[in-house]
């Protein structure tokens, strides 16, 4: 038999355009005005931002992208609130890519990060007077995250380096060495997209302007801080003084693989020691420590649980006098994303996932709690003014806004991509809620095709969120963007079912061994609700996607609830849950009650393979070749099922992606490979 296969060049200029959907008579053309997925790509996006303390200057990153795709560049602008219509100015010289804004305590000094002339990234210096930045640090390593101490005399940094190596250069020296094989020990053989070799994200001070060598500050401890593979400088502290260091990190030893226990941990940094533990012995996973202004108190967030997404965070307090620990807002069911304390140091801001939008709490150290009145915060910094925000919507990209410290008087700061879509139109988006499991509340988002007229019936992509702690939230997504598909004609539909954040502790645990049973009722339920409220939505012409867990429950479906479709997309799914090649072995383990030989019948009772008799749907399998969460296989799985079974599918296999497409050009491959399924089997 020969094998048939579509090679795809990686080079853009090979990458197809947008060709128009085949939606039958009712079908709409690419609408001119509407977000298609190449602009999506393209166009500028804003990246890290901070307000220096005084509240006069925000600086902020915009990514921009090259016409072919092929690169991208990354710059700071400052904005100078005090004169709040002047252009926005561009660091004048400096480091071609730049990012990592950080202010100094007298907000006169930024720091950021940016390569040398070698391309490792560096520590740099530039003035708020537009004076050109100057390169603080020489390392032979990537700074990775950093913070600055208050007098600006050091900072303490990041490095990829080996545990045992007593300086940067061993790092160096010992990873150039050639390797023909790795034998492990302990369960670190793979995390995310890489494989273990022994280095891990470590914390070192480093002296500015003095040339002195970094001095490391945890030497031998063999855990990431910050935690891979998204870790930012929230997972360590500070102090005002800056004698002391806080972080959070899995105790040594501890393998990501098995585990989610994150513990406080303290070095002194006027004598420098073995790591502390703070609090040792206390239950549940410690995260984002932050000092109070003063220096006194330690906020941090600790987790209720070990090894759950779905754990609730609580907000605590240290008092770092007497040991004391208290917890503030133990009455609300919600929990923080991150946490940043006021100016003041009465109050801890928090941002939380709240009925599918991620809104702003003010945690006062009265006890009381209160729901500011702002919504889709992604991201929150402070100043003696007030906070500065990043907020966006189903319909609006992330945009730096300034606001009081109640979170009024909102002012928007940043015009981030506002070019690009300058006069798009954008779809509308709609929250239903039903009546799911067990008879509670659950809510549905509903995107509807662009500009819909009346009369006309349109196609339904009916999109299933990973996790399955994750959410729909009315934010914007560079990823998987509902406007888009509303530009082609058709609606969208995203259940947050039991499982997903926001809703509450029990809401988010519910799922708890019954991801098979309680969310596909869930999503049962959902879909008669929408098609019942929009009758616009043609049910008949309906495609289910979903992506991490998403793609395993669309695997699930294929098998078990496979009438209402006319296809599948599954990405990144689980196809085979007995299988042990997953890097989080403690995530399948939370989920079914137990280790798989522990709970045998459980990891059965939901898995995907057992009904591959009942496969008959049209299916797309994408997968990255570098995804270690959902390895490569099971994709393969699942498409080698439906071939074997004579079912029209297809299989994109992205090489250089891991479990998230995020690479510009495999990006619109993505959007375009999708699109042409679904107008293939949406047509009449």
């Amino acid at each position: 038999m020969m094998s048939r296969f579509r090679p795809i060049l990686l080079a853009l200029s090979m990458v197809p355009a947008l060709a128009a959907p085949v939606l039958a008579q009712e079908a709409q053309p690419a609408t001119p005005s509407g977000m298609t997925a190449r602009l999506l790509v393209s166009m500028d996006r804003l990246g890290d931002a901070a307000i220096s303390p005084d509240g006069r200057w925000i600086a902020y990153v915009v990514r921009t992208m090259a016409p072919d795709l092929s690169k991208s560049a990354t710059h700071i602008l400052l904005a100078d609130q005090d004169h709040p219509k002047q252009p926005h100015a561009a660091l004048q010289g400096g480091p071609g890519r730049q990012d990592m804004p950080t202010w100094s305590a007298d907000g006169h000094t930024l720091y950021f990060r940016g390569p040398d002339a070698k391309g490792v990234a560096q520590i740099w210096r530039a003035g708020s007077d537009g004076a050109a930045p100057v390169q603080l640090t020489h390392a032979p390593l990537d700074v990775g995250a950093f913070q600055i101490a208050a007098d600006g005399g050091f900072a303490v940094a990041s490095f990829r380096v080996f545990p045992d190596c007593p300086t940067l250069e061993c790092t160096v020296a010992r990873a150039a060495q050639p390797s023909v094989g790795t034998l492990y020990t302990s369960l670190n053989v793979r995390f995310f997209d890489s494989y273990g070799d022994g280095r891990y994200n470590a914390l070192f001070r480093l002296d500015l302007g003095d040339g002195k060598a970094p001095a490391p500050l945890m030497p031998g401890f063999a855990s990431d801080v910050p935690s891979r593979p998204a870790g930012s400088a929230s997972a360590f502290a500070l102090s005002p003084d800056g004698k002391t260091l806080v972080f959070s990190a899995r105790p040594s030893g501890v393998s990501a693989n098995l585990s989610t226990l994150h513990r406080l941990f303290e070095v002194s940094l006027a004598a420098p020691a073995a790591p502390r533990e703070i609090g040792a012995g206390d239950p549940g996973s410690k995260l984002n420590p932050v000092f109070s202004p003063d220096g006194r108190q330690l906020a941090y967030m600790d987790k209720d649980g070990v090894g759950s997404d779905g754990d609730r965070a609580a907000v605590r307090v240290r008092d770092l006098a007497s040991g004391t620990v208290r917890e503030i807002g133990a009455s609300i069911d919600r929990w923080p994303n991150a946490i940043a304390w006021a100016a003041d140091g009465r109050t801890i801001y928090a941002r939380s996932d709240d009925d599918g939008r991620e809104r702003l709490y003010a945690y006062r150290l009265s006890g009381k709690v209160e729901r500011l009145p702002v919504d889709g915060v992604s991201a929150i910094d402070v100043s003696r003014r007030g906070l500065m925000l990043v907020t966006s919507s189903f319909s609006s990209p992330p945009q730096v806004y300034t606001a009081d410290a109640a979170g009024r008087s909102l002012h928007r700061v940043s015009d981030v991509g506002a070019g690009q879509i300058a006069g798009m139109a954008m779809a509308r988006t709609h929250s239903l809620t039903f009546s799911g499991w067990n008879g509670e509340p659950v809510q549905a988002f509903v995107t509807e095709p662009l500009n819909p007229q009346p009369g006309r019936r349109y196609p339904v992509l009916f999109v299933i969120h990973g996790g399955p702690h994750g959410v729909y939230q009315d934010e914007w997504s560079f990823g998987r963007n509902p406007q888009v598909w509303a530009a082609r004609g058709y609606a969208t539909v995203m259940v947050n079912f039991h499982g997903s954040t926001g809703f509450g502790k029990g809401f988010a645990q519910a799922v708890l061994e019954h991801r098979g049973d309680r969310v596909l009722e869930d999503l049962q339920k959902g879909w008669a609700a929408v098609l019942a409220a929009y009758p616009s939505l043609d049910g008949d012409r309906a495609c289910a996607m979903g992506s991490s867990f998403g793609g395993y429950m669309v695997d699930w479906i294929a098998g078990v609830w496979n009438e209402p479709w006319r296809c599948f997309i599954t990405h990144a799914g689980t196809f085979d849950t007995r299988a042990y090649s997953s890097d989080l072995q403690w995530h399948g383990d939370r989920q079914t009650g137990g280790a798989p030989w522990e709970v045998p019948e459980a990891i059965e009772r939901f898995n995907p393979v057992r009904y591959a008799a009942q496969w008959k749907k049209p299916i797309l399998v994408t997968h990255g070749g570098r995804d270690f969460r959902v390895p490569f296989d099971q994709g393969l799985s699942a498409f080698t099922l439906a071939q074997r079974r004579g079912i029209p599918s297809e299989l994109l296999y992205l090489p250089g992606e891991n479990h998230i497409v995020s690479g510009a050009a495999a990006s619109v491959l993505w959007y375009d490979t999708v699109d042409a399924w679904l107008d293939r089997w949406t047509a009449k």
